[in-house]
């Protein structure tokens, strides 16, 4: 029975692709609406006209898509609550600022930038907190009159009262502000458009959101808004907030440290399904510390209550180790599909669908990201083999692997290619067969022959798959006449 009480959403800004630190924010909103029934929201807050970009958007959707995070209600599906674009609805944000300024719970500013800069200069000199005048509260009808004539546009700020605000985070526990620190600030700018701590509050409001889920880079808004909710006699929301996530230097997450959009890491063959369960782990763990976990087992042992307030560290080895066991467990027919993309640069025609599994199945154990497929894969296609030059000197030229390399050139013509458990036998026999070379020997000869390294699929496949005259070619052009 679903519980048409909880309401959550997620709200990023069309101005870049979606970062992983807003994908992780949204997870926990998805895992809250799910495991209690709720509703999951999406809404575009694109207020920055300069800077927000439709194909933003879209990149919005694609990562969330992928990521399995699936929403109720948005600018794409609709719902019972939007317009879900802040753009839809500057009427409505510049209609309450107004509501607020005729119960004289906000006034206009008249106040240019050059004015503003002035009087925060001179509180930096008398070292003292900035906060604005006032000056614009009690103009006379001259003074407006004056600035209209200038052609000056207003601004509208919030009339900020004297209290102590106090509010109860599921995840810090309670936490208080003082509002003698907070000045009175824009809600609407003197170009129309509305602020954020203003534009989030209506659009929460109208959207019946019941709990705010977000990073605790938001919690010095969280006053503001609690403020123009209780100017608007309206119910406040639950708020939780969520640690950051960090790099592995403990600052923030950035370019420098590589990818920082979830498309970016998609992009790079991580598997979404790997991604989400990563992240998920960013500053929550299940109570068995279980870490390999599929969605539904993530939202049933999801608890809000039990998110850490601490920053998470974005560990990259951990989630390619991550990535990695999801690629093992993948059925051979998942992963085969999954990799079709990555073999644009061969031809498949030479191979079954059969044979492109094996292939497949053979690299999959030493798979970190889906993008190591075409390397990997490599010596798979063409008639020749590229040995560079350190694999030539220190395994093909010895003198016991060209002895090797001969033998195993005589062997290749007895060999059932297409019995793949005889080939193992057969390889087994020929091992023997080089009394007084170790099995390592033996087998780097053969493998840097016919693959042009030391490590990679099991060389019975190889042989397999590369055939009678693609491994006699090979060989023959290893020996060193």
């Amino acid at each position: 029975m679903a519980n048409n009480n909880i309401r959550v959403r997620i709200a990023p800004s069309p101005t870049g692709n979606l970062h992983v630190g807003t994908a992780r924010t949204a997870l926990f909103n998805y895992l809250f609406a799910k495991k209690n029934k709720g509703k999951f929201i999406l809404r575009i807050e694109d207020t920055d006209l300069k800077r927000s970009k439709e194909k933003y958007t879209q990149n919005i959707y694609e990562s969330l898509k992928s990521m399995g995070l699936n929403w109720d209600e948005g600018p794409d599906i609709g719902g019972e609550y939007g317009p879900y674009k802040q753009s839809d609805k500057l009427e409505t944000y510049k209609n309450y600022a107004q509501k607020l300024v005729k119960q004289g719970k906000a006034y206009y500013c008249w106040c240019q930038q050059d004015e503003i800069e002035k009087e925060k200069n001179k509180a930096a000199k008398e070292k003292i907190s900035y906060k604005y005048s006032r000056k614009c509260k009690n103009l006379t009808q001259e003074q407006v009159e004056q600035y209209k004539v200038e052609g000056r546009e207003p601004a509208i700020r919030f009339c900020t009262l004297s209290e102590k605000l106090m509010f109860d985070d599921i995840v810090r526990g309670q936490v208080e502000f003082d509002t003698n620190l907070i000045d009175d600030f824009v809600i609407i700018k003197s170009n129309g458009t509305p602020t954020y701590n203003f534009a989030v509050v209506i659009d929460d409001m109208e959207m019946k959101i019941s709990h705010v889920i977000r990073g605790e880079d938001h919690i010095s808004n969280t006053p503001k808004q609690i403020l123009i909710y209780k100017a608007l006699d309206r119910s406040i929301p639950v708020y939780a907030h969520v640690g950051m996530i960090l790099a592995p230097d403990r600052s923030k997450l950035s370019k420098r440290h590589g990818a920082t959009a979830v498309s970016e890491f998609i992009a790079q063959g991580y598997l979404p399904e790997a991604f989400v369960n990563f992240l998920s782990l960013l500053g929550w763990s299940p109570a068995d510390n279980r870490e390999i976990l599929e969605l539904q087992e993530i939202i049933n042992l999801f608890k809000l209550e039990k998110v850490s307030p601490s920053p998470a560290i974005f560990e990259l080895d951990k989630l390619n180790w991550m990535n990695g066991q999801y690629i093992k467990n993948l059925s051979i027919q998942d992963l085969t599909d999954r990799a079709r993309n990555y073999f644009k640069d061969f031809d498949l025609s030479i191979y079954s669908e059969e044979q492109l599994s094996h292939i497949i199945d053979s690299i999959r154990k030493n798979l970190v990201t889906l993008n190591e497929i075409p390397e990997a894969v490599v010596y798979f296609f063409g008639d020749n083999v590229k040995i560079d030059e350190k694999i030539q000197k220190d395994v093909i030229e010895l003198p016991e692997s060209q002895q090797v390399l001969n033998s195993f050139k005589e062997f290749a013509h007895t060999i059932d290619y297409g019995n793949l458990d005889k080939i193992h036998n057969q390889l087994a026999d020929f091992r023997k067969s080089m009394t007084g070379l170790k099995p390592k020997q033996i087998m780097w000869a053969v493998r840097a022959a016919l693959s042009g390294r030391t490590q990679g699929a099991d060389i019975a496949i190889i042989v397999s798959l590369l055939g009678k005259g693609r491994v006699l070619n090979r060989v023959d052009k290893a020996i060193i006449k």
